[in-house]
């Protein structure tokens, strides 16, 4: 029979009854007892009970007879109002829960709705708190109330306005944030009516704040914080007077900091679900505005504890991500700028840490105020305040990661500022120099030459001499000179290599593993700088150390001995395989890692109900992200081995895929994403091992792909599809995107054929903005008609259109069907409101479709031609630089002559040839005069274009355009076009410029180039060829 908590019988078989439900709850109950004797015994007894009453009624209430289910109702009804304390109150209301679960959908427990209704407008506070809870306890465990959801929310309208009692008015909002799941977006009445009590929750909230009751303030943020992840438009009409209020809590130096942090948490995720809401009602401004000072507040001493300055630059760095830079970076700016020239250092430091944290999402837009903004950071690594130039380090090093290419063009002004600030006694300081300098190297390329020497002669000085984490910075940094200085870095191996292998071998401290974690790291970029040849003497000696490392338990030296063994591979390549057998297992191994485990930290306040809450119910786990970082590196490294050792991986194929697949649906973003670039990977190199004959576009596939890659296709490409599909992260769909582009550039139209309805349905939906990764930009109003778009969002549709380009070359003439719904979409994205990126994502897309299709692009001329000669007079060099590609297909391959327009068009691309900033622009001039020549020969003045076109050669960037140009090339040659002849001379100097380099010509072309020459000197002795650096050709 059921013992109920507060009963005699309870007492009685508490002293008698040794059952085993009885004996765990002694068993808990005396560990609290041992580790918090101040608990008093008889509520604890009692609480205890009601714990296990509830884990007993989850089994057994159906087998018990109906009078004693009756009985026991009853029972519990009474208990719970004559109990006193708060915590056996709350585990009797859920096992009042529990029992709900079960008798109300039978409607055989009508009392018990009645008796919430009566006890929570009783005229005892008492009787009201627990009416209120155990309303709030069943919607924790069953849509029970689903039908009754109108009546309680008049209910709660007058509850969360309780005259007496805090705990009725915060239990209430507890109770509305559970209810909210129910709720469906047709309830309309429902909706509007939970609506507003909105206001009245914010008052509660507030209530809390002004009481310090700082454990019901956080019951309330969580509430917020769910509310704002639903989908129906609850907060919709108070996001701005909500966005105001969580500033003003954010900003509020009289509330304690964790509860301003969590305000600010909000805004965070306001920002992330209701950014389309925000920028409707403009509140990007004011938002930075409240965050600035907030951001000029003194910060812990301890790195990882939250604080309020810490979370504003999260909100201001979340509002860069999610929101269009146009909107964010210049009123930060504005800012910036202003607490730059303030007295007080800390104003100063805030406006490096806000400029580093503005650079992820507004890069594009930062990209023409690279130098202004340049010369600040510099007054920042020169400011007489430590604080100010550490933060400006990080500005640096942000600046570093995205605009590698103008940094390195300003190397002679940042690296002596960096190598002085290296030379600083302030260990923070030489670590966050150290960190820009690992940043700055990233991207150097040759231009670390003139550097090494003094470079190296003071990482190894600082190596010898650094202690904590500096030294695993200068670890990393040497890694990140090797990377850039590539075989010039030989010189300084051995003396590196001595240093670096001690440091894998150490591991007496957690400081020492990480030490060895980033040498380990480190040792994989020198070996890939020196080559095989110098490395192999160390290879089995450092092989054995990261193996060793694998089994010290941590998590980061895993991840760092994964990065070391991809790095191993790609020099080592098929001489790696012996290492597999050890390795495969240890990366599968971490693929199959378990990160859940439950929090328990019990006190004396705690409510034995939630421990147990939290054992038994997965939502409530905690997930560790360390591992999840594990399994990232391990599912890229498994994708690396494979292509780089190829055949000798193929035993480990099918467990790999297996983890691979099951990795797709795993909870991290960046695991999402690692997983679906390695089955992409793994397809890729399948193909590549199957020597399959050159692919042909079009669908119905006429060459069809190996048995092994169809195989393993169908196995993986449904998977893909589906995180496509489901997938609420933009960035892991921006991934498959572009993994999905290699592949079928690589593997034609075979890899997507059986599935390309599918593709072609996730596409139109991207650009329709409505999938399921772009919920967020439309709100209750729909989607904002506005041409200023976050730059990520605009990735998105980048790689969308990147992929219908790929496709159009993959399915050819197939194309016409979607070709007809794609071209409109992108189109749209060419006008002048559009940023430069979109303009020229939207004619470099459109002219890869030109190009793909052949001569089925022909019907859409009209459409594509007035596009592509707007884009020729655009005012930025990238758009221009793709017109010209895009124009140049189009006159290739339409049927249509529009060899009237050259004219026009040959003005429009001869100042193309003239000084550009972007290199690839005259290479693509070229493509396109070289494919109009070939098209329509008698409609160009050769004698007038010819000197132009050849003097622009040979190509610098875009080698693709080689292609064109060398098949016009050999055809002027072969009809003895007289100019042509005229010119010999200049041509193989060309000739023997390009033919070198293995990289700038495709094997056929390079063929048909020597065998030219060959016939050249043959048909021209004259030309001497044989005395030329041509001469090793004529053999």
């Amino acid at each position: 029979m059921f013992i109920l908590p507060g009963s005699d019988q309870q007492s009685a078989t508490n002293s008698t009854n040794d059952s085993d439900g009885a004996t765990l709850g002694r068993q808990q109950h005396d560990k609290q007892q041992q580790q918090h004797p101040t608990i008093n015994s008889k509520h604890a007894i009692r609480q205890l009970a009601a714990v296990e009453l509830r884990k007993q009624v989850s089994t057994w209430w159906p087998k018990l007879e109906e009078s004693v289910r009756t009985n026991v109702k009853a029972k519990l009804l009474e208990i719970i109002l004559s109990e006193p304390e708060s915590l056996p109150r709350h585990s009797t209301a859920r096992v009042i829960a529990t029992v709900g679960r079960v008798e109300i959908p039978n409607n055989t427990w009508s009392e018990l709705v009645a008796f919430l209704f009566q006890c929570s407008s009783s005229a005892n506070a008492g009787h009201r708190e627990v009416g209120v809870y155990v309303i709030y306890a069943i919607f924790e465990v069953t849509d029970a109330f689903a039908d009754n959801l109108r009546q309680l929310l008049e209910l709660f309208s007058r509850t969360i306005v309780d005259p007496e009692s805090q705990v009725v008015r915060t239990t209430t909002v507890q109770a509305l944030g559970k209810m909210a799941d129910f709720i469906e977006e047709d309830q309309k009445d429902e909706i509007a009516m939970f609506s507003e009590l909105v206001p009245h929750m914010v008052n509660v909230l507030q209530q809390c704040l002004s009481e310090s009751d700082e454990e019901s303030a956080a019951k309330c943020f969580d509430v917020f914080d769910t509310l704002l992840l639903l989908e129906i438009p609850i907060l919709s009409k108070h996001v701005q007077n909500l966005i105001q209020f969580f500033l003003n809590i954010g900003g509020n130096t009289s509330y304690e900091p964790s509860m301003r942090v969590q305000g600010l948490s909000f805004l965070m995720w306001a920002i992330v679900y209701k950014k389309t809401k925000i920028q409707r009602l403009k509140l990007v401004t004011p938002m930075i505005q409240a965050l600035m000072p907030i951001a000029a507040e003194e910060e812990p001493e301890d790195s990882d504890e939250d604080s309020p300055a810490r979370l504003a630059f999260k909100v201001i760095n979340t509002l860069a991500t999610n929101l269009p830079p146009q909107q964010v970076f210049p009123v930060a700016l504005e800012g910036i700028l202003a607490y730059m020239q303030n007295s007080d250092a800390l104003y100063r430091k805030a406006a490096m840490v806000t400029l580093a944290v503005l650079v992820e999402g507004s890069v594009d837009f930062i990209r023409p105020k690279f130098n202004d903004l340049l010369l600040v950071v510099c007054a920042g690594l020169q400011d007489p305040e430590a604080n100010v130039r550490r933060a400006a380090c990080m500005a640096l090093g942000s600046f570093a990661e995205e605009f590698d290419q103008e940094v390195a063009e300003n190397h002679a002004t940042l690296l002596p500022l960096v190598f002085n600030l290296m030379n600083e006694p302030t260990p923070e300081i030489t670590k966050q120099a150290c960190n820009a300098l690992d940043a700055i190297l990233e991207g150097l390329g040759e231009n670390i030459l003139q550097y090494l020497p003094v470079l190296m002669e003071k990482l190894m000085h600082m190596l010898d001499h650094a202690q904590g984490e500096t030294r695993a910075v200068v670890v990393a940094a040497i890694g990140s000179a090797a990377h850039a200085s590539g075989s010039e870095f030989t010189p300084y191996f051995a003396e590196v290599m001595k240093r670096l292998q001690h440091f894998m071998s150490v591991h007496a401290s957690e400081e020492d593993l990480m030490l060895r974690a980033v040498a380990t790291d480190a040792l994989g970029a020198i070996a890939e700088a020196v080559g095989k040849a110098a490395f192999t003497p160390y290879l089995n000696d450092l092989m054995n150390l990261a193996m060793e490392g694998l089994s010290l338990d941590n998590t980061r030296l895993r991840e760092c001995g994964y990065y070391f063994f991809a790095a191993i591979s790609r020099v080592f390549e098929a001489d790696f395989a012996p290492y597999l057998a050890a390795i495969v297992p240890q990366l599968i191994n971490s693929c199959q890692l378990d990160e859940n485990s439950t929090r328990v930290d019990s006190n004396e306040t705690e409510d034995l109900d939630d421990i147990e809450d939290d054992a038994e119910d997965e939502l409530n786990y905690v997930f560790k992200s360390a591992i999840a970082d594990e399994k990232e590196v391990a599912a890229d490294a498994i994708g690396e081995l494979f292509q780089h050792t190829r055949s000798a991986f193929l035993p480990y194929v099918e467990s790999s895929v297996k983890e691979l697949i099951n990795l797709t649906s795993h909870m991290a973003d960046g695991v999402r994403k690692a997983s679906c670039g390695a089955l992409f990977n793994f397809l890729r190199t399948f193909y590549n091992l199957s020597k399959s004959a050159d692919w042909k576009a079009g669908i119905p596939v006429t060459v069809p792909l190996h048995d092994n890659v169809a195989q393993l296709n169908t196995l993986v490409m449904p998977s893909i599809l589906q995180v496509w599909e489901d997938e609420d992260d933009k960035m892991v769909v921006v991934q498959v995107l572009q993994e999905m582009v290699e592949t079928v550039k690589l593997c034609g139209p075979g890899i997507v054929a059986e599935n390309m309805q599918t593709i072609a349905e996730h596409l139109n939906l991207i650009f329709e903005k409505k999938a399921y990764c772009q919920q967020e930009l439309a709100d209750d109003e729909g989607l904002l008609d506005e041409d200023e778009q976050a730059e990520f969002d605009g990735l998105l549709i980048t790689s969308a259109s990147d992929l219908v380009g790929a496709l159009a070359a993959a399915l050819g003439e197939s194309f016409v069907p979607y070709a007809k719904v794609f071209i409109p979409h992108i189109a749209k994205y060419y006008k002048k409101s559009k940023p430069t990126s979109e303009r020229s994502m939207a004619v470099g897309s459109l002219g890869e479709v030109a190009a793909g299709m052949g001569a089925a692009v022909t019907e859409f001329t009209e459409t594509l031609f007035p596009i592509f000669v707007k884009g020729l007079n655009d005012e930025e060099d990238e758009v221009r630089s793709n017109a010209a590609y895009a124009i140049g297909s189009l006159c290739q391959n339409t049927t249509i002559d529009i060899s009237s327009q050259y004219p026009a068009l040959l003005t429009a691309l001869y100042p193309l040839f003239q000084g550009q900033n972007l290199v690839n622009t005259t290479d693509n001039a070229c493509g396109a005069v070289a494919r109009m020549i070939m098209a329509h020969p008698a409609a160009v003045p050769l004698e007038q274009v010819l000197p132009v076109f050849v003097q622009a050669l040979p190509l610098k960037r875009d080698f693709e355009e080689n292609e064109p140009v060398y098949k016009l090339i050999f055809s002027l040659i072969r009809s003895q076009n007289a100019w042509i002849f005229n010119n010999l001379t200049q041509l193989l100097t060309v000739f023997a410029t390009v033919l070198p380099k293995e990289e700038e010509l495709k094997a056929p072309t390079r063929a048909e180039m020597i065998e030219m020459i060959k016939a050249l000197n043959q048909q021209f002795p004259a030309l001497n060829i044989g005395a030329s650096p041509l001469s090793v050709y004529l053999q």
